[in-house]
């Protein structure tokens, strides 16, 4: 049984085959939203950001979204093993019992991205040329700064048409990408909604990262961020939740290391299993993810979730996650395996969905 799964478009897979799977061949890298999941991947991100990623000399643009946000904020630091190290030390830290309320939460968060990144290095993030991170949330239409039910109505009258159409979407939220670099990647790829870009500076980041991961009911809502319209701001997975986007790329290759082997489109599409991604948005895209069968070995035959938080004792969770990711290191090594031998890499290969 092999734990990772490696998935190409056409593409993606002619250009490893006459390169090689090289840290110079990744021109982007893709986060998504989706809560804890995330920790299914940890010893594999910290393969790619902090050992193998870092020997590229090119400018490489991260996009996420919700936790994918978080997750490349690490990754774009000069110095990514060390804030990915912190960042979970952190994030162990949480006791879910201490948390009654959307506002709880709220403040927690913004302390824990305090401890975090602080002001220097939330200048080191925004400031590394090398590395243009761009952190995807959504601003809402029509919502002024207060109105918690009028939210609430809006964010389930969204549901209920995005079940028709998924471009209704675009009657209650706007794409809003703040980057850190001169612009967004593929600025004419992601024309499917509306789209404000704000050049990212130092002292909003945390305010960034909070909205990018700001979930309706959840957490509260992040007001205003300086730099861009002002406006009620949520997290980005609400359209972007694994980044249905057919990238363009004149060379090189979008790595995206994902928990799934499939690509959502939106939040409100999770279930839909008919709106799953194929075609144009795997063409450019080589995807590492854990197989059904590594998934079926882990502790309860599933990768962590947000539901952890309240099904299991802080203490039970924390066991769970780490044998979680102590098993993840299986993903690394199949990586490192597949990097160092062409055929074996080739020969894993598997077709995207067309």
């Amino acid at each position: 049984m092999r734990a990772l799964k490696l998935i190409a478009g056409a593409t993606a897979r002619r250009r490893i085959a006459e390169g090689g799977l090289t840290p110079d061949l990744v021109r982007m890298v893709i986060g998504a939203s989706g809560g804890p999941k995330w920790l299914a991947l940890l010893e594999l991100d910290k393969k790619i950001f902090g050992e193998w990623l870092p020997a590229a000399p090119q400018q490489i643009d991260f996009v996420g979204s919700s936790i994918g946000a978080w997750r490349l904020a690490n990754a774009a630091h000069p110095e990514p093993a060390k804030m990915i190290e912190r960042f979970i030390e952190l994030y162990f830290e949480f006791k879910a019992s201490d948390i009654k309320t959307a506002k709880d939460l709220t403040r927690y968060s913004y302390a824990f991205l305090d401890r975090l990144y602080g002001s220097e290095d939330a200048g080191r993030i925004v400031n590394n040329a090398n590395r243009n991170l761009n952190i995807v949330a959504v601003r809402s239409r029509g919502i002024p700064e207060g109105a918690k039910w009028r939210e609430g109505a809006a964010i389930l009258a969204s549901a209920s048409v995005n079940a028709v159409d998924r471009q209704y979407l675009s009657k209650f939220f706007d794409r809003v990408v703040f980057h850190t670099g001169k612009g967004v990647p593929c600025p004419g790829s992601w024309t499917d909604f509306r789209r404000t870009d704000v050049k990212l500076e130092p002292a909003a980041l945390i305010d960034a990262l909070m909205a990018s991961g700001s979930i309706p009911f959840v957490a509260d809502p992040i007001i205003d961020i300086a730099g861009a319209p002002k406006g009620v701001y949520r997290d980005g997975g609400v359209i972007d939740y694994h980044f249905d986007i057919p990238w363009a790329l004149e060379d090189g290759i979008v790595l995206y290391p994902h928990f799934y082997s499939h690509i959502v489109p939106g939040w409100f599409d999770k279930n839909n299993t008919s709106r799953r991604a194929k075609g144009a948005t795997w063409d450019n895209l080589l995807m590492l993810a854990p197989s059904d069968e590594y998934v079926a070995s882990l502790p309860s035959g599933k990768i962590p979730e947000r539901k952890n938080f309240t099904d299991m004792t802080d203490e039970d969770r924390l066991v769970y996650w780490r044998k979680v990711i102590g098993e993840s290191e299986r993903l690394a090594d199949e990586f490192s395996e597949c990097l160092a031998d062409p055929s074996l890499l080739m020969d894993t290969l598997e077709m995207a969905p067309q």
